[in-house]
């Protein structure tokens, strides 16, 4: 239906703007803020043409969507309230495998 779309989660986390001397300075609206996740999935010539236009402009993106929303396209995100959650560090290896033990053990009985 859509070109592009993302996985999200809502923002429910407390977000506060820190000063240059990490004091409080100010609060996020949260109101229609969310974290990108994974699956983000897109049309091969948008993302294809989102990175060429990346590569191109030695631009920095941190995910697919930023690649393409630089291209002025409109990617729709898919709410997520499901835990998932990125693998970035080591320690991230040992909650993955206890979701994933517990899984297991939910889906056995």
């Amino acid at each position: 239906m859509h070109d592009a779309a993302s996985l999200a989660e809502p923002i429910t986390d407390t977000l506060k703007y820190a000063d240059t001397e990490s004091f409080v300075a100010g609060a996020v609206d949260r109101h229609q803020l969310y974290a990108m996740q994974t699956p983000q999935v897109f049309k091969r010539h948008l993302i294809e043409d989102a990175y060429r236009a990346v590569y191109a402009d030695n631009a920095s993106v941190t995910d697919e969507v930023s690649a393409v929303e630089r291209l002025g396209r409109k990617v729709i995100l898919v709410p997520n309230h499901d835990f998932n959650f990125k693998i970035t560090y080591p320690q991230d290896l040992a909650l993955a495998e206890f979701v994933l033990r517990e899984r297991r053990q939910t889906m056995a009985s």
